[in-house]
């Protein structure tokens, strides 16, 4: 109960796990207008926690990690036993060893770890893969005419790219993600998906000890100093930051251009960047909405709700770039850079991590507009569907239609999975400043006009 309505019956708290119906920029306004700065809410039935829902109390919480725990065994109901062991939000959030779930030294040796492992990897040869991986996924159905832009496309992208940087094969990569998307969706048997994975993993770790390749992560990981369960850890914290923000990041970016002419014509005449497109759609349609993020090590005051020691906060990405924006331009919202949505304090996204997803992202735009000549959109944009939960937004799909390109073979390969995830994790990264722009019209480019331009992302640029 909010302090200025103590004589008012409490507010009910909002069931996070229920599907968002109706535009969800209206389902987040609603809660802010109602709740004020925060919300109680339900991860699932029994399960309460509080939802941030300004752009003040999201950075305040995320910037304060003196006295907002990362570290999950400081959620009293994950620890007491309210929260199950075979529940969905136990398999999600119990303690490993990443960056992500620890705090204090910890977190500094195992953030440290990735950031030096990462330093050692050769940018330019993965820049050169992630375009190389770009162009053989438009070779499989260029000829086609026709497309799903979301399962042909960018959710291959990240997978394949990963595929390369730990040293694994695509059904490998595609198994690990097949357990990860039933995880993050509460799926009734995600911990036996948990486990699966973990031991997928454990034996990447164990490969590359007994057969190290410095081009790889795992053995760059192991050369910092971890243990094969650490290494398989922090790889699983990777798949997960490298999946479904991605893709969904693609997605709407793609749907975005297609869908609005002036976006379009900015790309055409060289005036909008496309870093500065896809920081405009993680503003409006960032792919993380919520995230279970912080605990308060001791009773606090926030939002005019007394908040116990040990409470789950849940930012909220999606609500705070509305509290900050409002109904401003979209091109100044492009240009704006100060949205929570990767993070601040020491639990942001580690800046090679950041500059990895952008490079993903940004040539995977390019170069589907490039090759794809005369690029649009199979159906209406009204028609399109949505992901309905509260803590990623993604397209379902992408239907698109474009000249079919004759001179494509697409090339034979390890099928990634027969039923693609539809949900998945949230995490985030910080985008880098932007570099050149575009020389043409995405819908005109030639297959190699953009790419030289803006290729080259500032976090790696002085490796290059």
């Amino acid at each position: 109960m909010r302090a200025e309505e103590a004589s008012a019956p409490p507010l009910p708290p909002v069931p996070l796990y229920e599907p968002i119906t109706g535009d969800r920029a209206d389902f987040w306004k609603h809660l802010r207008a109602t709740y004020g700065e925060v919300a109680p809410v339900l991860l699932e039935p029994g399960v309460h926690a509080w939802l941030l829902l300004s752009y003040k109390a999201n950075k305040y919480v995320m910037s304060n990690d003196a006295l907002f725990a990362r570290d999950p065994r400081w959620w009293r109901d994950l620890q007491d036993g309210t929260i199950s062991r075979d529940s969905g939000t136990w398999a999600v959030w119990h303690k490993r060893s990443t960056a992500l779930l620890s705090d204090d030294g910890e977190h500094r040796y195992l953030s440290g770890a990735l950031l030096q492992a990462f330093a050692q990897l050769d940018a330019q040869r993965i820049l050169g893969q992630i375009r190389e991986v770009a162009e053989g996924l438009i070779d499989d159905f260029a000829r086609e005419g026709h497309a799903d832009l979301i399962s042909q496309y960018a959710r291959l992208i990240p997978l394949q790219v990963l595929c390369r940087i730990f040293g694994m094969s695509s059904s490998q990569i595609a198994a690990i993600t097949e357990q990860m998307s039933l995880i993050w969706q509460g799926h009734p048997g995600a911990m036996e998906a948990v486990e699966r994975m973990r031991q997928m993993l454990l034996n990447v770790a164990q490969r590359a000890r007994a057969r190290p390749d410095r081009a790889s992560l795992p053995t760059l990981l192991i050369e910092q100093g971890h243990t094969d369960a650490q290494v398989g850890d922090q790889l699983s914290l990777i798949v997960s930051a490298a999946s479904d923000p991605v893709t969904h990041t693609i997605g709407a970016a793609l749907r975005q251009i297609l869908s609005d002419p002036d976006l379009a014509h900015a790309h055409a005449r060289s005036t909008l960047l496309i870093s500065e497109t896809i920081n405009l759609i993680l503003v409006r349609h960032t792919p993380l909405e919520t995230i279970v993020a912080r605990h308060p090590r001791r009773d606090i005051e926030l939002g005019g709700y007394p908040i116990r020691a040990g409470d789950c906060l849940v930012v909220g990405f999606a609500a705070a770039s509305l509290d900050l924006y409002g109904e401003a331009a979209a091109e100044d919202v492009a240009h704006n850079r100060a949205h929570l949505t990767f993070g601040v304090g020491a639990h942001r996204c580690p800046h090679y991590g950041k500059d990895l997803a952008l490079a993903i992202a940004e040539t995977a735009i390019g170069v589907a507009f490039e090759r794809l000549a005369d690029l649009r959109l199979a159906t209406p944009p009204a028609e399109h569907r949505w992901l309905p939960t509260s803590n990623l937004r993604g397209l379902i799909d992408l239907p698109v239609r474009f000249t079919p390109d004759l001179s494509s073979s697409p090339a034979v390969k390890e099928p990634l999975w027969s039923t693609p995830p539809t949900s998945g994790n949230q995490f985030s990264w910080t985008p880098p400043e932007p570099t050149t722009t575009p020389t043409s019209s995405p819908r005109a480019s030639t297959r190699r006009g953009r790419w030289p331009g803006w290729r080259l992302l500032m976090g790696w640029r002085s490796k290059l």
